[in-house]
């Protein structure tokens, strides 16, 4: 029996247990009955902080033990060290502190042979809370006793309390922090903050059932709401926007700028050091006390710390996703080909990954990386871009460089988005049988991200028009990539996008030029 684990995983089982229970439990272990009825009758109109003495009795070490490890918990044992044997008492209470690891219950050893058991040696080598002799039985030594004793209890109590909040609240923490979207931090906040809140009361258990949160970054307003149905992730340009109860908490939080109870809400201020307002508040059915005040708001900071920072993560995201998207577009449009060419590109390929078992990273990055097949073309002429006939040798020459230039501007680059876009600007017009180029790679020389592209690319461009050739329909298209399996094409890759053709129509037709 691991009395400190139990404290922590028991939370049904207060540790706190002097002031949440209707008793103290005090244990008396002597082999003398008078002892234990001159104990009770002293003491049995004792009270500490409105809780009135229950005492239990074990006349031997054996009894005692049998009775410990019954899970019954004691705020107080009052041992005889004389009992079976001279030292049966000392080793009971070597059995309470290292076998049944209880830190929390304080014993007081009581004997009427001293000599046998001297106090300094005792006091020295065992965890114990006092040595007294059968002598002092007076009421005023006794109640001198039990209440340093209950003290020392209640606050160990309340320090294992403590710590398990501390854990909770950092477990709790931990969870929230590992959520990658806002959709998944919103449900994970909602469940977390229950599990501080309960682990924090002593009272009725609390549970939230909704809560969300505003965030003012720059121009923007972005809320989350959760509720044990529902997530929602809301983005507002004007605060008359929001809904009117969260605006109005929103407004008087930016009017007081502190944390406040307001009706059936808690509501939490922070003000971020980039000056970013964010408030937090959650549905309550009490006034919360201080000390929950102070765990949840402890959790809280750090709560609306990972919400910024996943916003600006978000942020950075849509912003790295809008300049690729600008680049590629602006290197298509470099080449009369539209932006949403790219676009779409990326959207294929990230399909097609989908379709192959790729990763949900692996997936994203290749939509963006994807765009920017070809970026190269900026090193290539442009009345070899823009001619309506046929290239010559000469000029077909030139135009196979572009894959040479998009690799050579995005190689030696750590970042995964483009090391990925440097891998497909060279590889996307490998072909399967080793007839392409510029490097005449076949099968898995080719990297994935190549071969994904290249059925990618060469289905869109033959979707529409360009200045050497008319559009093809869809069906077409379709039947010119199923040809290319084996040759021009990964075979599994293409059996893939056959398969699923309807995914890839479902693109072309949300995204036209």
């Amino acid at each position: 029996m691991d009395w400190l684990a139990e404290e922590i995983i028991e939370p049904s089982m207060d540790t706190n247990e002097v002031a949440s229970v209707e008793y103290c439990n005090v244990l008396i272990i002597d082999d003398e009955e008078d002892v234990h009825a001159v104990t009770k009758l002293t003491m049995k109109n004792f009270v500490f902080e409105g809780k009135p003495m229950r005492f239990f009795s074990a006349y031997s070490a054996l009894q005692a033990k049998e009775l410990l490890l019954q899970d019954q918990r004691f705020a107080l044992i009052l041992l005889d060290v004389v009992m079976e044997t001279e030292n049966a008492g000392l080793d009971l209470a070597k059995f309470i502190r290292q076998e049944l690891k209880n830190r929390f219950t304080r014993i007081i050893l009581r004997t009427g042979q001293p000599g046998i058991a001297p106090e300094h040696s005792v006091i020295r080598d065992f965890d114990i809370d006092g040595y007294k002799n059968k002598a002092e039985l007076r009421k005023i030594d006794m109640e001198s006793t039990f209440y340093t004793s209950l003290r020392a209890y209640r606050d160990i109590c309340q320090l294992q309390k403590h710590r398990e909040i501390l854990v909770q609240v950092i477990e709790s923490i931990a969870n929230i922090s590992r959520a990658s979207d806002l959709f998944s931090f919103a449900a994970t906040v909602l469940a977390q903050i229950e599990l501080v809140l309960n682990i924090s009361t002593t009272k009725v258990l609390l549970e939230p059932s909704e809560a969300f949160a505003i965030s003012k970054m720059e121009e923007k307003l972005n809320m989350f709401s959760a509720s044990a149905n529902n997530v929602q992730v809301l983005v507002h340009n004007d605060i008359k926007d929001l809904p009117d109860n969260e605006r109005a908490l929103f407004e008087h939080a930016l009017k007081v700028k502190c944390n406040f109870h307001d009706q059936r809400y808690y509501v939490y201020f922070h003000h971020s050091d980039r000056g970013y307002d964010t408030i937090f508040a959650f549905e309550t059915e009490r006034i919360l006390d201080s000390s929950e005040v102070d765990m949840i708001d402890l959790f809280l900071r750090n709560v609306l710390l990972s919400y910024e920072n996943l916003l600006l993560a978000n942020a950075f995201e849509e912003t790295q996703e809008l300049a690729i998207t600008l680049m590629g577009g602006a290197m298509e449009s470099h080449s009369k080909e539209t932006g949403e060419h790219v676009v779409r590109v990326g959207l294929f390929a990230m399909q097609l990954a989908k379709l192959h078992g790729e990763n949900k990273f692996y997936c994203e990055r290749i939509r963006l990386a994807a765009q920017l097949h070809d970026v190269g073309k900026v090193g290539v002429p442009d009345h070899i871009l823009k001619k309506k006939g046929k290239l010559d040798a000469l000029e077909w020459e030139q135009m196979q460089q572009h894959v040479i230039k998009g690799w050579d501007i995005f190689r030696g680059h750590d970042n995964s988005i483009i090391k990925m876009a440097s891998n497909l600007a060279l590889d996307h017009h490998e072909k399967w049988d080793g007839s392409g180029y510029p490097n005449g790679k076949k099968c898995d020389q080719i990297s994935l991200e190549g071969r994904i592209t290249a059925i990618a690319d060469v289905f869109d461009a033959l979707c529409h028009k360009r200045c050497y050739k008319e559009a093809w329909t869809l069906e077409e298209a379709r039947q010119e990539i199923r040809n290319g399996s084996g040759k021009h094409f990964d075979p599994d890759l293409t059996s893939l996008f056959i398969d699923n053709f309807e995914l890839f129509e479902a693109i072309y037709a949300a995204h036209p030029d």
